[in-house]
């Protein structure tokens, strides 16, 4: 359907270009003033000067391999499939290497692990490995817990807790930590760390406490007094602690989807937060927001490096352009790490706002850049890399749904060269082969994904002709199953 409406768009302006043809009056000088106005738009949009691979390729062979470069553009799923399965292989997901005798051995200790009583004296990078091949087949249960939780272990890592329940994971700790447990890494851990389990490690002795390291992610019963606690009880011997994707603790904001939820609301959370706190706000598919919550983030946001704000259909261009502009007497605007626009208004969300997003995550001196010609909105982008501060720039971009066009894309590679590591621009018609591929031969190696749902307009000349083709490690995620000129094999 995706594709249908984009060869209806291609051919409405097409006859709509020779229906103006037909009816101009053309002067002998007309074709030379083309030239010189295309010539222009080379200038301020250097991604128009890109060439596919796949046409630098061609032009170096020679014309006796006419037959055989004919091909190119023949069989496109086989394609496909086949870079497909060369990404899948780049990020060691091939299916048909022969198994390691390391990997034969976890598979018949997982096979078999409900015989198994104790895995003795191992390495913890071989309880790390079955923990993983349990969660796999789904055998990672209490008994499960309790082979790798044994008596005498000095590193606790599971990657899904899942199964255990806080009064299990507590009874082993009680044990565990007198006798010489130094690490407790737990992933998706959800209810089994918790105030009960922050109560567990206060009642150890501190001369007994060797515990150095804690890191926990999705610990969603964790609040900000558990975390007080918790480190006064292990401050002592704590050097290293890492929290992730613990809702109840700051310095992130997470009110998404909430019905209830609006700019009122909003204003009375952040007013009781203290200035510069925030690291992350996420108000995602709240429909009721509009303009108004961006003064609000904007006054106490200063420190703020992640902005979700996906599906706020209310909030418009001019607002979010000021929001990242710099104001006399207000605070200056976030210099984000991480910013999600996307399923946004269409028009809303247009080059005008990421291009003011792009500059104020980068900019050395944002004050004087908005105020230098150097950042005018017609220049040629490249010409703000004196500008630009290497360590910061946007990380992950989201603008999927939205109006931006070829010019976000030099922006992004101008302003976000060696930062930028993920990019959705699904759903963007206005963005062209030349735009995405100046993007990939600008920006650095640590860029390893592009999502590209519903882009018809992306055709063979960037996915078979970008720079990072042969390489490998960036996966272009949406295209495989589409062929190009726009024809879904759906």
């Amino acid at each position: 359907m995706i594709a249908a409406r984009e060869d209806a768009r291609r051919l409405r302006l097409q006859q709509a270009e020779d229906a103006e043809g037909e009816n101009k009056e053309h002067h002998p000088l007309d074709h030379v003033m083309e030239e010189a106005k295309l010539e222009q738009q080379r200038r301020e949009n250097p991604s128009m000067n890109w060439v596919s691979r796949r046409y630098r390729m061609q032009n170096n062979t020679s014309s006796n391999d006419a037959a055989s470069s004919s091909d190119i553009n023949t069989n496109y799923y086989a394609k496909r499939r086949k870079r497909f399965h060369q990404q899948k292989e780049l990020m060691g997901l091939g299916g048909n290497a022969v198994p390691s005798l390391f990997k034969l051995c976890i598979n018949y200790l997982v096979n078999n692990f409900e015989h198994v009583e104790s895995l003795g004296v191992v390495d913890h990078s071989i309880r790390r490995a079955l923990c993983e091949r349990l969660v796999a087949q789904g055998k990672m249960n209490g008994a499960a817990f309790d082979v790798l939780a044994e008596l005498g272990v000095e590193t606790l890592e599971l990657v899904d807790c899942a199964q255990v329940t806080q009064d299990q994971f507590c009874d082993a700790i009680k044990v565990l930590l007198p006798m010489g447990l130094r690490a407790i890494l737990l992933q998706h851990c959800g209810r089994c760390f918790g105030s009960q389990a922050v109560k567990a490690i206060e009642e150890i002795k501190s001369e007994e406490m060797q515990l150095f390291a804690l890191s926990l992610g999705g610990a969603y019963l964790l609040t900000d007094d558990d975390v007080s606690r918790f480190i006064s009880a292990t401050s002592r011997t704590l050097t290293s602690i890492d929290l992730t994707a613990c809702p109840l603790i700051g310095p992130n904001l997470k009110l998404k989807a909430i019905e209830a939820v609006d700019d009122e609301v909003v204003a009375i959370i952040l007013n009781s937060i203290d200035e510069g706190s925030l690291e992350g706000i996420d108000l995602s598919s709240n429909t009721q927001l509009t303009d108004e919550v961006l003064s609000s983030i904007r006054r106490i946001g200063t420190n703020l490096r992640s902005l979700q704000l996906s599906g706020l259909r209310n909030l418009s261009a001019i607002a979010l352009e000021a929001f990242f502009t710099p104001i006399d007497d207000m605070t200056s605007p976030p210099m984000l790490r991480k910013l999600d626009l996307s399923q946004c208004s269409y028009d809303e969300i247009n080059d005008a706002v990421v291009t003011q997003a792009a500059k104020a995550s980068s900019f050395r001196s944002l004050a004087d850049a908005v105020n230098d010609e150097v950042v005018a909105s017609s220049i040629n982008p490249e010409n703000l890399v004196s500008e630009i501060t290497n360590s910061l720039g946007l990380v992950h971009v989201n603008v999927s749904g939205s109006s931006i066009s070829d010019k976000t894309m030099e922006m992004l590679a101008a302003t976000s060269k060696s930062s930028l590591e993920e990019l959705d621009i699904g759903f963007c018609a206005n963005v062209s082969d030349k735009g995405l591929g100046y993007l990939v031969s600008k920006v650095g190696r640590q860029l390893s994904k592009i999502h590209v749902w519903g882009c018809a307009q992306i055709t063979e000349d960037f996915l078979d002709g970008h720079d990072r083709i042969e390489e490998g490690g960036l996966e272009v995620v949406g295209c495989w199953m589409k062929k190009s000129g726009g024809r879904s094999l759906r």
